[in-house]
């Protein structure tokens, strides 16, 4: 009976040392993912709130209010514009507008008969109600703190917190998401007592089938698990990059070549986006494109993919798509586009649409959607042109 005790014994040893080693790698892999996720996405967040007072603050500089009052050198109209929109406003030596000690500014240029005169700042508080909206969504237990505020004492690290990401924000400025040592351990020891009670089952479970069968079961099962988070994001825009869009699209033409399905891909370019930057800067054609990407995806449907591919361009993959359906959705997207203002500014798009030919690879379909939207450019841009092609040689 020792013997046969012996023999159940081992076995489940085994496995429950595995299954215990890989548990607390489990809970240590969930903590760094749920910890690195919270952290991404408040910087997210962070941008989104960040590029709206800059939307504000552009807006504002090109106020006829706000230039009225300049022009005529009215402090009183000056000071009241500011309290009321909540901004500080530079100008001939002068500030107006409320402080307030710790905050985002987000500025643009004041320019008053064509020659800059000062500047307009919208800020963003940095207190407890944006940092409660930055944290917003993130996974419970997870802590988000700011790191480097002015006033405010640094967050605890090491053994004080536990797990912890620290991304920058916003000049010297940072945010910190961290889940606190006793919440790990909670988690940890809860993944022991599952794995205590299964090694407990599993051992009757096998005593009983060696007392049935009288013979010894050195049975053992091994549970793995591995996350992977290579990033294959677009650190501007959101959108899939363009390492991602060729192992996605790779994977739909092997789909649609397998099923016979359709596929088709829309190439699409900001016309004279060069002008944004020039005439507005750099931190306003970025505000454009993250509106674009905006734009793209809420246009897109469930199983579409909007990609970055570079600069201006932008690629949506259609599954299940025929050339006149992927025209049409281009279309819609160009129009959609040309219609959509940011402060100011305005662009338009030109499109190059391509359908998938038996035997293509991923370079062939982005190629023609490619002289597609070359095509497009030199018909006079703001439209878009689709590639007539013929069956690939390898279909032949």
């Amino acid at each position: 009976m020792l013997t046969l005790t012996a023999v159940a014994i081992l076995p489940v040893a085994c496995v429950s040392y595995v299954i215990v080693r890989d548990e607390a790698r489990n809970v240590t892999r969930t903590a760094e993912f749920e910890v690195r996720d919270a952290a991404q996405s408040a910087q997210a967040r962070f941008s989104r709130l960040l590029d709206q007072r800059q939307l504000q603050a552009v807006a504002a500089a090109a106020s006829p209010a706000l230039q009225s009052a300049i022009a005529r050198d009215d402090r009183r109209s000056l000071a009241r514009y500011a309290r009321r929109k909540d901004l500080l406003i530079q100008v001939g030596g002068r500030t107006y507008g409320r402080r307030i000690a710790d905050a985002f500014p987000a500025s643009a240029e004041l320019v008053s008969g064509g020659r800059a005169v000062g500047s307009v700042v919208s800020r963003l508080p940095a207190d407890g109600a944006t940092l409660r909206r930055l944290a917003a969504g993130a996974p419970e237990g997870v802590r988000v703190v700011y790191d480097g505020l002015e006033g405010s004492p640094p967050p605890q690290t090491g053994r004080q917190t536990g797990r912890g990401v620290t991304l920058p924000l916003a000049q010297q400025i940072r945010v910190r998401a961290y889940l606190p040592t006793s919440i790990e351990s909670h988690r940890r020891t809860a993944a022991y007592l599952r794995v205590a009670e299964a090694g407990l089952l599993a051992l009757l479970a096998l005593m009983l089938l060696t007392l049935i069968l009288a013979r010894p079961l050195l049975r053992a099962f091994r549970w793995t698990e591995e996350q992977a988070s290579e990033a294959r994001i677009d650190a501007l825009t959101g959108l899939a990059n363009r390492r991602a869009l060729e192992e996605i699209l790779a994977a739909e033409i092997s789909r649609a070549q397998r099923f016979a399905h359709q596929l088709a891909v829309v190439l699409l370019d900001l016309d004279r986006f060069k002008e944004i930057n020039d005439s507005f800067g750099h931190a306003a054609g970025d505000v454009m494109l993250r509106a674009v990407s905006r734009l793209l995806t809420s246009l897109a449907r469930q199983g579409d993919t909007v990609a970055r591919w570079g600069g201006e361009e932008f690629v949506v993959v259609l599954p299940e798509t025929d050339l006149a359906g992927a025209r049409r959705f281009a279309e819609r997207l160009r129009r959609t586009i040309e219609a959509h203002a940011v402060g100011d500014m305005k662009t338009s798009a030109s499109c190059g649409v391509a359908t998938m030919l038996p035997g293509d690879s991923v370079e062939e379909l982005l190629g023609a959607a490619d002289r597609a939207l070359y095509q497009a450019k030199s018909n006079g841009r703001n439209r878009t042109e689709s590639a007539v092609r013929g069956p690939s040689p390898a279909a032949a």
